[in-house]
C-alpha cells in the first residue's frame, strides 16, 4: 500500500478502507480483497481522489451499490472509488424537474416519490442499485419502463480535465442497457428526471396516487414471483437478443438447474446465474461462457453480458 497516497486521504479527513473483501459489497457476493476503497462525499473530494489515484498510476474502478458485478477471486491489483456515500441528500423537485444525486437507491426513490405524492417513478420498484449507475446502463424493466425514458439530462464529472459537466438526454444515445457514457472516462454524479406531481387535494389525485400504490404493490409481487430474490445474483446477465430471450432457449436446451462450481441457471429464471454453494467469480465468469458458448452453437447467436466482469485478466 502507498503510505504517501494514504497520508493524502488523512489529511484531507476523506473516508477510506484498507485490505478490503468484495464479496462482503457485491450482489453475488463474488470478489477477493482490493487494497483500498475510497467514498468521497462531494466534487472537491471526488476530484482530489482521481487526481491521486491517476498521479499514483494505480488503476481504479468505479462502483457503488455492486448489484451488477461479479468480480476475481484473490488479492485484486486495482482500487475503489466507492460513489455510494457521495452527495447523499434528499431528492430536489422543482414543478415536474426531479434532481436526484448518483448515490440516491433507486428501490429508495420509488417510495420517496410515492411519499412525496410523485408519480412516474413506481417502474424503480424492486431494481437494484443506485441512480448513477442506473443512468450509466440505463437500467429498466419492462418495455418504456427505462431511465431513458425520464432522464432530461445528467450531471458527471469527467475524469481527463476534472470538470462538471451536463449532458441532456439526446446526446448519451441511450439503448437497451447502455448509455454514451460507458464509452466515456467519466463519473455520473446526478441525474434530472421529468416526474408528474400531485396536488394533495382532490379525489382525482387521491385515486392516480391509489393506483400508483397498486402498480408499486404489483412490481413487487411479480419480482417475488418470478425472480429468484433469494439467492446471489446480478440480476439478468444478458442483453436480451431480441426476438428471442436468454431465459426460454436455455429451458429449450434443458440447462435451468445446470452448475459451474457454486454457480448455477436458476430453474425460477433461467435468465439469472445465481449463488448456491459459495460462487466465487471463476464460476459465475465460467457460466457466462458456458451460456454465451451453448447458445452460439445451438441457435447461431452471438449474446453479450449486461453484468460487469471485473479483475480478470482478459
Amino acid at each position: 500500500m502507498n503510505s504517501e497516497l494514504i497520508d493524502q486521504l488523512k489529511d484531507h479527513s476523506i473516508e477510506y478502507l484498507i485490505e478490503v473483501e468484495l464479496k462482503c459489497y457485491t450482489h453475488t457476493l463474488t470478489g477477493g480483497i482490493v487494497p483500498l476503497m475510497v467514498y468521497p462525499k462531494n466534487e472537491k473530494e471526488l476530484v482530489f481522489v482521481v487526481q491521486i489515484f491517476k498521479a499514483s498510476g494505480d488503476r481504479f474502478e468505479i462502483l457503488s451499490g455492486m448489484t451488477n458485478v461479479a468480480v476475481a477471486s484473490g488479492q485484486l491489483d486495482f482500487f475503489v472509488l466507492n460513489m455510494s456515500k457521495y452527495e447523499m441528500r434528499e431528492p430536489t423537485l422543482r414543478g415536474n424537474v426531479l434532481d436526484v444525486s448518483s448515490s440516491f437507491d433507486m428501490k429508495e426513490l420509488t417510495q420517496w416519490a410515492f411519499k412525496h405524492k410523485v408519480r412516474g417513478l413506481e417502474w424503480m420498484e424492486g431494481i437494484p442499485g443506485t441512480v448513477g449507475a442506473g443512468i450509466y446502463m440505463n437500467a429498466g424493466f419492462l418495455p418504456q419502463q427505462e431511465i431513458s425514458n425520464i432522464l432530461v439530462a445528467a450531471t458527471y464529472l469527467d475524469l481527463d480535465d476534472f470538470k462538471v459537466k451536463r449532458i441532456k438526454n439526446h446526446h448519451l444515445h441511450f439503448r437497451y442497457r447502455y448509455s454514451e457514457f460507458q464509452d466515456m472516462h467519466v463519473v455520473v454524479l446526478s441525474g434530472t428526471f421529468l416526474v408528474q406531481p400531485v396536488s394533495e387535494v382532490g379525489i382525482k389525485n387521491h385515486l392516480r396516487m391509489m393506483k400508483s400504490k397498486k402498480i408499486i404493490r404489483t412490481l413487487h409481487e411479480r419480482r417475488v414471483k418470478n425472480q429468484p430474490l433469494d439467492y446471489p445474483s446480478a440480476g439478468t446477465v444478458f442483453v436480451p437478443p431480441i426476438p428471442f430471450h436468454v431465459g426460454g432457449m436455455l429451458r429449450e436446451m434443458n440447462l435451468t438447474g445446470y452448475r459451474i462450481g457454486g454457480a448455477e441457471i436458476s430453474t425460477k429464471s433461467p435468465g439469472f446465474i445465481i449463488g448456491v454453494d459459495h460462487m466465487t467469480g471463476e464460476d459465475y465468469k465460467a457460466m457466462v461462457e458456458f451460456i454465451e458458448k451453448s447458445i452460439a452453437e445451438k441457435y447461431d447467436l452471438d449474446i453479450e453480458p449486461e453484468v460487469r466482469l471485473i479483475g480478470f485478466d482478459d
